[in-house]
């Protein structure tokens, strides 16, 4: 029994071993799953699901042929939903149940969109000819979607190819081939080490020749031959040419003082009382030797079938494509892999009020848009030319630096606008109000920067660029609050919530300061000592007044309400960016007076003098600070500047 047991042993050793060994070799999974694209409805722009992303941990890789060239842009899922908008596209929103077709949806739609080059909307782009290998990585945290598209009027590329990482883990691998050694190591042992020979039980000699190990090897086996006859009571029958052993000691003879020699005819008590112990050890032995072997055939089976099923899961692990350790569907659910664009959200991606609260500009972002804003205002400013801001300078921005050109051009010594540089980025304002119109904002100071100037860029709608609105120096010696950059909240001008003053209130507050000397709000909306604009305006209206002799004036400051826009602060507070109309209106005392306005105006108006009266209109860019609600602090002004956009006689 003891080498059965041993061979079995060895045997499911081999087994278990091989059933380790195998899952690390020939049953392993395959590193990366590839699915395909079938051919589908053509349409202008592909959309790639951000599911697709997280579907397996690891970076997907995706090849894409086309004919001509191509384009692959990444972006927030919203941002591309936005931009795709009405037109007709495909989605890749999934991928097949056995992993090696995608699933692609048609939505039908507008034929043809603009071209998806150069929008600011997107984190990266890679562009190719023919062919594109791509791997799909997360430029930050959350979800991010991708947009393949040509030129927005032909058919985006069809032939798509993606790879994902594919689940190799073999947990069982090492345990099997760990118990196979170990179960090999125990049938060696039980086949090479025998029992220890020793004392069966208190009636067998120590001494003399019946105690050695031939002897008891001997008696064992005569014993069991008498008890395989089977017996009554204690005592086995005698066999042809044996002596039945007496069932009571013999009394001694008085003739004899000494105990007579056993010979090979009698039986001695004392060996059948060694016989009999003998027989009762035999058979409890070979019952327990019965139960043993019945144990180990089913530890046998239960590690087989142990082995067997590790080896199946293996098998499976390189047919099925594995879920993400981080899916949230439970193990006897369907394949992560077949689940359409529309499943919940794993564990570890955004969810939808993350995505709310993402900034709309990633820095790297920021800086391109910079860089292209500057470019812009530099080829303007060269060549005093407005047609070169169009396509990144809006609103006021585009209106004051237009008059400034024109100015110029009649006017040499007439000041330029202060130049807009991207090169030294103090800090960026972002807003995470993920819906349209968005405002960001940047503080910078480079070559010709006399002061940090705000700058103020605005994005119209998903298929428009940020566009600079405003550009405004700060307020020598002022401080600028702090905001955090991680994205911030923007308010509609008439929200006061938290707040001392709304938006609109504080710009309003701001106008009737600038306005009159004696206005409510001076000692609500301060400036620094060192920062001389309501100071320095308020002495330019009461000059005018003072040496316009012939002449009354009025000047109004009224804000222009489609240009206002409301950061939350760090401590609260809100920072709030707008324009002033700055009206200066001039009418003769009495007929025969004139009244003449200088160069830069003139050069607007078409004359110097009039008798009928002018109005002069400037563009005033601000930023003021409103407290949090409860705070004793007053409104402080921040940046401002003006501009003259406009110069008539009446």
């Amino acid at each position: 029994m003891r080498f059965k047991t041993a061979v079995a042993l060895v045997l499911l050793g081999l087994l278990t071993l091989l059933a380790g060994i195998g899952q690390k070799t020939f049953w392993a999974p395959p590193e990366t799953i590839t699915a395909t694209a079938p051919a589908g409805t053509a349409a202008p722009l592909t959309v790639f699901d951000e599911k697709l992303r997280t579907l397996h941990p690891g970076t997907v890789k995706i090849n894409v042929k086309g004919e001509g060239s191509f384009m692959l842009a990444a972006g927030r899922p919203d941002d591309v939903n936005a931009w795709v908008g009405k037109t007709a596209h495909n989605t890749v929103a999934g991928v097949s149940d056995d992993g090696t077709a995608l699933q692609l949806t048609h939505t039908d739609g507008e034929a043809t969109a603009p071209s998806p080059a150069g929008s600011d909307l997107w984190v990266t782009t890679e562009n190719a000819s023919g062919e594109m290998n791509y791997s799909w990585n997360a430029p930050a945290d959350g979800d991010w979607s991708l947009l393949l598209a040509t030129d927005g009027t032909k058919p985006a590329p069809s032939t798509i190819t993606m790879t994902f990482p594919n689940d190799t883990s073999t947990p069982w691998a090492i345990p099997f081939m760990v118990l196979g050694g170990l179960l090999i190591i125990a049938g060696v042992a039980l086949l090479v080490l025998k029992p220890k020979a020793g004392n069966r039980s208190s009636g067998t000699p120590t001494g003399g020749g019946e105690g050695s190990p031939f002897a008891r090897r001997a008696q064992a086996k005569a014993a069991a031959r008498r008890g395989s006859r089977g017996s009554t009571g204690g005592t086995l029958p005698a066999g042809p040419g044996e002596t039945a052993p007496d069932t009571a000691p013999q009394p001694a003879t008085p003739e004899k003082t000494a105990p007579e020699k056993t010979t090979p005819e009698k039986t001695t008590p004392e060996q059948t009382v060694r016989e009999q112990t003998l027989r009762e050890q035999t058979v409890p032995e070979q019952k327990r030797g019965a139960r043993t072997a019945r144990r180990t055939g089913v530890v046998v089976a239960v590690l087989t079938a142990a082995a067997v099923t590790g080896t199946s899961v293996a098998a499976q692990a390189s047919q099925t494509p594995v879920p993400s350790p981080s899916a949230s569907a439970p193990a006897s659910s369907a394949p992560a892999a077949s689940a359409p664009a529309s499943a919940s959200a794993t564990p570890g991606t955004s969810s939808p009020d993350q995505a709310a609260d993402a900034p709309v500009l990633l820095d790297a972002q920021f800086r391109r848009v910079l860089e292209q804003v500057a470019g812009a205002v530099d080829a303007g400013d060269a060549a005093k030319d407005a047609a070169k801001l169009q396509p990144r300078v809006a609103q006021s921005e585009l209106e004051v630096r237009t008059q400034n050109y024109k100015i110029r051009s009649q006017v040499g010594s007439y000041e330029a606008r202060m130049p807009v540089r991207s090169t030294k980025l103090l800090t960026t304002v972002v807003t995470n109000k993920r819906s349209w119109p968005r405002s960001v904002m940047a503080v910078t100071q480079g070559e010709g920067n006399v002061v940090p100037q705000v700058l103020t860029l605005t994005q119209a709608s998903p298929r428009d660029n940020y566009k600079l609105v405003s550009s405004t120096p700060l307020q020598p010696g002022a401080t600028f609050p702090a905001i955090g950059r991680g994205g911030t909240e923007t308010l509609a001008p008439s929200d006061k919530s938290g707040l001392l003053y709304s938006g609109e209130e504080a710009l309003a507050g701001l106008g009737d300061r600038l306005t009159k000397a004696d206005s409510a709000f001076k000692d609500k909306l301060v400036e620094g000592q060192s920062s001389p604009y309501i100071a320095d305006t308020l002495a330019y209206q009461a000059d005018v007044v003072t040496s316009g002799v012939n002449g009354t004036f009025a000047f109004t400051h009224k804000v222009a309400p489609e240009n206002t826009v409301v950061f939350r602060t760090a401590d609260g507070g809100a920072l709030v960016l707008g324009r002033l109309n700055f009206s200066f209106d001039g009418t003769p005392k009495a007929e025969g007076d004139k009244l003449t306005i200088g160069d830069d105006a003139a050069a607007l108006a078409g004359g110097k003098e009039t008798s009928t009266g002018m109005v002069l209109n400037f563009a005033e860019s601000v930023a003021v600070y409103v407290p949090p609600a409860g705070s004793k602090d007053p409104m402080k002004l921040v940046a401002a500047t003006r501009g003259l956009v406009g110069a008539a006689f009446k």
